[in-house]
């Protein structure tokens, strides 16, 4: 059964992403007027982290052996997002090309919804992922001009990390 955007708060945003460095600051806050770093998304994709193997031939061994070489994450992009007159992840990129702190934390927070599609307030989130030492890669920060649309503006931001991790519960 459908919702009623009155019942879903976040209008289609179910992923929360917040950002910190590793002293739990926001990073992402540059200006005294807006909490900063924090953001509802329809879209986030989720990194791969892949293995290449090496291969290596050892002395006078007629055949080589393979190992595992160094992990790879790939990016990941945040779409579709909802900042009421919140502009941190757009600003993001920007300070990163002014030379500024552009490495940051990002936890998107994943909750379930109840019957009514309301999310559960007392509820943890059913599930977080942790994207370590993000930098910024793309922003586009409105959607395409279309008149004979309704959806709501689209934006984007990418970002490259280091190592992420899945936390339950």
């Amino acid at each position: 059964m459908a919702r009623s955007q009155v019942t879903d708060l976040l209008q289609q945003y179910r992923f929360h992403a917040v950002a910190s460095d590793t002293d739990g600051n926001n990073p992402l806050h540059f200006g005294a007027d807006a909490p900063g770093g924090e953001a509802g998304f329809q879209s986030i994709t989720i990194p791969e982290t892949s293995l290449e193997p090496v291969e290596y031939r050892e002395g006078h061994y007629k055949h080589s052996k393979k190992y595992n070489g160094p992990p790879t994450v790939s990016d990941t992009t945040f779409m579709r997002g909802v900042a009421m007159e919140d502009t941190s992840f757009i600003d993001w990129i920007e300070n990163a090309i002014d030379g500024g702190e552009y490495r940051a934390d990002i936890t998107v927070y994943r909750y379930r919804r109840d019957e009514e599609g309301e999310r559960a307030q007392a509820q943890p989130s059913q599930r977080s992922y942790i994207f370590h030492e993000c930098i910024p890669t793309r922003v586009k920060p409105d959607g395409d001009l279309d008149s004979a649309t309704g959806d709501v503006s689209l934006a984007e931001v990418d970002a490259a990390m280091e190592w992420c991790e899945t936390v339950k519960g």
